[in-house]
């Protein structure tokens, strides 16, 4: 747009999560973009005479991205278990309570105009929570023909990257060949797409569910010598791998046990700058990973894609099984500390979701069913979780360059929190509002006060 068209100055304390100016008093967006931030007289300065001026009641920060969430399969299941119009309190309490049923009811298969309209659904619950942009990490060429038709459609509000998902020992592709004569023939890799709907990286399956006793660790689950459940062999991930890289395509790993993930990274170093450029992903990651494993994998440029949801679910059990070995379980600090960007995410809509009760969790190391937090050494900071939410996700999302900060030149995407969950007591986060969320200046969630709120 040209001269002052769509141009709007928003007045409130701003966390950018820029670490060139952390925070603001304002800022200034013309049409879906951030033109100036700034103290306020630096913002009006930069703007013509007679700019509209609109002061808000909260702290605005970036919107989030859930680096991990399966946007999709979380419509069909509200169109199935969701009465129409609920809110996202409902919805919320909905997916936790059909956690074990399936997406869609048994014996009929939703169509590509039943996964759009689940779209239409679940993004402005989830708008509601703040998110602005998600990474599916997963997705099916029938979930990857929906995306298309929905953003055809001008349906899809929630900006999304989409890791194509190639079930290697399926009928379909029985082994790794097929997979990379698979994505050979497709034309694009990833990064291809525009700001709304993208390619990321594809997704494979190293070991299995810890709570099922599938992670691949390096110790023994038990007196039986069984160390876990390995889906693809270190040689042929190896040439997947490598495959990828020469190809373009970036490859997300799903990874549990340590064991696991020394594969992963040895298979990503081996691939040199190709790990960091098209954002090669540590998915999970969270069960007994070396401290060389964490130190090699962050070398390697990967990204740590962690889920503090999951651990929140299967604290109790992992203790169960392992005692003692379960207290380090998702080492979020330890891959921090080892430099690795973090990713955060939910996989949602099966654990929960809800980034208030994630950051909350992440800092306090608290599990669903018992008083005892995990161990706190690989607890992080409020600032850190936000991070994990912003800048992490958006790296993993090939978008650091347009998201995740409130900064000039950036997609306008914003929400309005009733305050930061930086500024606030641990646990007073998990109560905390989101009144308004933007995305590229189109509003697309707003509560006209708090007592209208969820």
């Amino acid at each position: 747009m040209t001269g002052s068209e769509g141009l709007a100055v928003y007045v409130a304390p701003v966390v950018t999560m820029d670490p060139d100016r952390p925070r603001a008093e304002a800022f200034a967006v013309r049409g879906d973009l951030i033109v100036a931030v700034g103290s306020l007289a630096d913002v009006v300065a930069a703007v013509p005479d007679g700019t509209p001026r609109h002061a808000l009641e909260g702290v605005v920060l970036p919107g989030l991205i859930d680096a991990h969430l399966h946007m999709q399969r979380g419509g069909l299941k509200a169109l199935t278990f969701l009465p129409a119009g609920a809110g996202v309190a409902e919805f919320i309490r909905t997916m936790h309570d059909t956690f074990d049923d399936e997406d869609w009811p048994e014996g009929a298969a939703p169509t590509v105009d039943d996964r759009v309209r689940g779209l239409s659904v679940i993004q402005p619950l989830l708008h509601a929570l703040g998110f602005t942009g998600v990474v599916d990490p997963a997705a099916t060429p029938t979930e990857l023909a929906a995306y298309q038709v929905a953003h055809a459609r001008g349906i899809l509000s929630m900006r999304t990257v989409a890791m194509p998902y190639l079930e290697i020992g399926s009928d379909e592709i029985p082994d790794v060949d097929a997979a990379m004569t698979r994505l050979a023939g497709v034309g694009a890799s990833t990064g291809f797409g525009d700001d709304t709907l993208r390619l990321g990286p594809i997704k494979v399956y190293a070991d299995g569910e810890a709570l099922k006793g599938q992670a691949l660790l390096d110790e023994p689950w038990d007196d039986s010598g069984y160390t876990g459940l390995a889906r693809i062999s270190d040689d042929d991930f190896g040439r997947l791998v490598a495959f990828c890289a020469a190809a373009g395509w970036g490859v997300g790993t799903h990874a549990v046990g340590g064991a696991a993930i020394a594969m992963v990274a040895r298979a990503y170093q081996s691939v040199g700058a190709a790990a960091s450029e098209k954002r090669y992903q540590f998915i999970h990651a969270y069960l007994e990973p070396s401290a060389e494993t964490i130190a090699l994998g962050a070398r390697t440029g990967a990204i740590a894609s962690l889920q503090p949801s999951i651990i929140w679910h299967n604290g109790v059990g992992l203790r169960a099984k392992l005692g003692e070995r379960a207290e380090r379980a998702n080492p979020m600090r330890s891959w921090i500390d080892a430099g690795a960007v973090l990713a955060l995410g939910s996989d949602g809509p099966y654990f929960a979701f809800d980034p208030r009760h994630l950051i909350w969790q992440s800092v306090t190391r608290r599990i669903a069913g018992d008083d005892r937090p995990l161990d706190p050494a690989e607890a992080v900071t409020v600032d850190e979780a936000l991070a994990g939410y912003t800048t992490g996700a958006a790296y993993a999302s090939l978008a650091e360059g347009r998201r995740g900060m409130i900064r000039e030149g950036m997609l306008a995407d914003w929400a309005l929190w009733s305050a930061s969950p930086a500024d606030v007591p641990i646990d007073q986060v998990r109560d905390l509002l989101v009144l308004r969320t933007d995305v590229g200046g189109r509003t697309v969630h707003r509560i006209d006060r708090p007592g209208g709120a969820e």
